[in-house]
């Protein structure tokens, strides 16, 4: 072989998919479920992509196919011009155990260069910067065929519903408040690059875990319910299944016992849209949640996602892959 290739694969995982094309694997998941790119399971229920799909897609596209070095790290932009903005993040970054090249644009010519020169699989954007109209910023990436499945995390020190709905209409993933909690710049860079490490509000690395992580699962759905244990009982290593049939149970589970993942669903008679979500998520530091529904429709995803679920899924979509969604 020569020395500096990369050997060709015929199938690759979410992870490489994201690879590829620059975007996070939480998006490359969102393509599968929506269509956007055929994949199969394997035995053990990791989605693959096929190699001629996978160039399909980009030339249709127009994403350039660039094979994994086995070296690449996460690309993250931080557009702001707030120096204690842009050392929080650069420090929460940097304490991951996932490699990081940061980057950051202090005006419009410089977010400007770097989205092309750099490619950003993330960007924190603020929203009201000189020369910089962040609602405009985050049209035009979600616009533009070649930055729109790079992910946007909003950040204003004005924060209001109206901003907030307005820059989640635009397509940002979620809206923070400044001054920014550390927690939550952490927990947004996980879900983004679909990570297992678990936030815990003092810097200390999750990963190796010290304990079995523990899955809440809030449903009434008992076929559901039941293959959902089947799944992560398989789990290696070993995974604690919680259980609740109503949104009021779940709360007290958690607080008896704080899970590391949450799957809800939204047709649990008392899972008010987000109301739910957004306690546990609030209430459990770097709790990752996965909210689910027969059909949902794109107001119950937008809620979802406002409380803090990292995604809205088809209630089938979710069976069969449930270790892959949450990184178990």
């Amino acid at each position: 072989m020569a020395r500096g290739r990369t050997p060709v694969k015929d199938t690759y995982s979410t992870h490489d998919v994201a690879k590829i094309c620059c975007v996070t694997p939480t998006t490359v998941i969102r393509w599968i479920e929506d269509g956007l790119i055929p994949a199969f399971k394997t035995v053990g229920g990791h989605r693959r992509v096929r190699r001629e799909d996978l160039e399909r897609v980009c030339r249709e596209r127009s994403i350039p196919f660039n094979l994994p070095t086995g070296t690449e790290v996460g690309r993250i932009l931080i557009v702001d011009d707030e120096p204690v903005v842009l050392d929080l993040v650069r420090d929460v970054v940097k304490e991951l155990s996932h490699k990081f090249d940061v980057e950051v644009a202090k005006d419009a010519f410089d977010a400007g260069r770097l989205v092309v020169s750099f490619r950003p699989q993330l960007i924190f954007l603020d929203l009201m910067m000189p020369g910089v109209d962040g609602f405009e910023v985050c049209n035009r990436l979600k616009k533009d065929p070649a930055t729109t499945n790079t992910e946007v995390i909003a950040i204003t020190g004005y924060y209001t519903e109206t901003n907030t709905d307005r820059i989640l209409q635009a397509g940002a993933a979620a809206c923070l408040r400044k001054p920014l909690d550390v927690v939550e710049v952490r927990r947004q860079v996980l879900d983004a690059f679909h990570l297992r490490e678990l936030g815990t509000g003092g810097g200390r690395q999750a990963t190796p875990r010290e304990e079995a992580p523990r899955v809440l699962l809030v449903t009434q759905n008992a076929d559901f319910r039941a293959k959902v244990k089947d799944e992560l009982g398989a789990s290696d290593p070993a995974v604690e299944l919680m259980t609740a049939q109503t949104g009021a149970d779940a709360l007290l589970v958690a607080q008896s016992a704080p899970p590391h993942y949450v799957i809800v669903s939204l047709a649990v008679p008392d899972v008010e849209p987000g109301a739910v979500i957004e306690k546990l998520a609030g209430a459990h530091a770097g709790v990752q949640i996965i909210a689910v529904h027969d059909a949902p429709t794109d107001e119950m995803r937008h809620a979802a996602r406002s409380a803090g679920a990292r995604m809205c899924l088809p209630t089938a979509a979710v069976t069969g892959s449930v270790r892959e969604l949450l990184g178990v």
